[in-house]
């Protein structure tokens, strides 16, 4: 398959997997015109040992006539559908998806040929070959070339890395991921995991969106990665192996509790089992992850690579350990504890509320009941003494309710609060229906005018 984001169309351009050839030849002359509108314009490193290709990426930062006007006034950044728009002209595209944002686009460029002079060069060899698979005449061919717009150097810059190399972050985000750690398209996260099984996004605490400190925090070496492709899918397999926190799993078939395994990369049959439902998907639609998983990572096992064992190596343990280095390296323990102590302040709330309706007995009338369960949670909870009454001390020095003591509280005082509370009820309840037929009465009275 080439370039699949223009099948929906009802005629979508034919845009099959380019040559490697043609992919060379393209990418710098699509740069090369994107060059007259932006400063920054860079793709991905590629992955290694790839033969064809299905689109080209380019990311683009800094407006040219912004960063570098002609004239004495300050131009104004042109807005991202302009932008776009501009793109498509200078790429030549035959036809457009434009993200609704207007920063990211898929194209369809012309095919390579010496009727387009920016992109002059002749595939005569694969319009033959188009033509004898098919059975028919060459088809007009045009590449699929996906732009994004970047805010700044800084982002452009991080999808540079996180893209780099192709399938290399799916590699290390599994290695990385059962101890805490995070990389997405934004930044390296640490997750606190009394929070992440409730809101992975409140579970995380960002560490860095700087790559080499990324790089040198998993103990990797810079040297390498920026400068071009890996010579072979096993280049690339060693070198995330070079993650300190790689290991191997010994024993594949680990039944104990996933924070108290070993831990490691599982690999083989046994690893395919455990596989998130991303994990599963990457295994059907990228090769190179399936490799590591069913060849590259049994080898090991076998040779008894990586395998490390002994105090210290389980999953919590090592969780740990990591979480202790990123507090040191990235200053993070602050904001870490804290939002710990909200969502578990915040918990404990829950529960209180919970806990005071559970020690209203249910064989009280239903309305009754609930407005005692309403009175106690103002009292407990919201500090209201209109009841005549105040709870001793329910909370420990850190806020925590104690929960013995507001049971206590409540058992003790039901009948109290629950009289006042009804009482007061009935009392709104009255003057409610009071109200009601004041109004209707001067309706009646504008009415009787009228």
């Amino acid at each position: 398959m080439g370039g699949s984001a223009f099948s929906s169309l009802p005629d979508p351009p034919y845009t099959p997997r380019m040559s490697r050839s043609v992919y060379q030849h393209v990418v710098p002359a699509c740069h090369a015109a994107l060059r007259e509108l932006f400063v920054c314009v860079a793709t991905p490193i590629e992955g290694p040992e790839k033969k064809d290709h299905g689109d080209i990426d380019i990311l683009v930062a800094l407006e040219r006539r912004v960063v570098f006007p002609k004239a004495m006034d300050h131009p104004v950044q042109s807005p991202p559908h302009e932008l776009m728009g501009a793109v498509q002209r200078v790429l030549h595209a035959k036809d457009a998806i434009i993200h609704p944002t207007g920063s990211s686009a898929n194209l369809a460029i012309p095919w390579p040929s010496n009727m387009n002079p920016v992109f002059a060069m002749h595939d005569e060899a694969s319009m033959m070959e188009d033509s004898a698979t098919n059975h028919e005449e060459p088809r007009d061919k045009y590449i699929q070339v996906d732009v994004r717009i970047c805010p700044d150097v800084d982002q452009l810059c991080w999808i540079l890395f996180k893209h780099a190399h192709g399938d290399i972050w799916n590699l290390l985000g599994s290695t990385i991921r059962p101890f805490g750690l995070t990389l997405d398209e934004e930044a390296l996260w640490l997750r606190i995991p009394e929070i992440e099984q409730f809101d992975r996004k409140k579970a995380k605490v960002c560490l860095s969106r700087e790559p080499v400190e990324i790089l040198h925090f998993l103990g990797m070496k810079v040297e390498g990665f920026w400068a071009e492709p890996f010579e072979s899918v096993d280049a690339l397999f060693d070198y995330a192996t070079t993650c300190r926190l790689f290991y191997v799993r010994a024993t594949p078939d680990d039944d104990a509790d996933a924070d108290a395994a070993e831990a490691g990369v599982i690999g083989g049959e046994e690893g395919r089992k455990k596989l998130r439902s991303n994990d599963r998907r990457r295994m059907k639609g990228r090769p190179v992850y399936r490799r590591w998983i069913d060849e590259f990572i049994p080898g090991l096992r076998a040779q008894g690579i990586f395998v490390r064992k002994g105090p210290g190596t389980s999953v919590e343990e090592v969780r740990c350990m990591v979480r202790d280095e990123a507090f040191a390296r990235f200053f993070v323990e602050l904001e870490y504890k804290q939002r710990l102590r909200e969502w578990q302040l915040k918990k404990n709330r829950e529960h209180i509320k919970s806990v005071i309706k559970e020690q209203v007995p249910i064989d009280i009338e239903s309305q009754r009941r609930a407005c005692l369960i309403s009175a106690m949670r103002k009292i407990v909870m919201e500090d209201d003494s209109s009841f005549g009454t105040v709870p001793p001390g329910l909370k420990d020095r850190d806020g925590f309710y104690n929960t013995e003591a507001v049971c206590s509280f409540v058992q003790g005082n039901l009948d109290r609060v629950g009289d006042i509370a009804w009482t007061r009820q009935q009392q709104k309840a009255k003057e409610a229906i009071l109200l009601k037929e004041s109004s209707l009465k001067v309706e009646a009275g504008i009415e009787g005018i009228v």
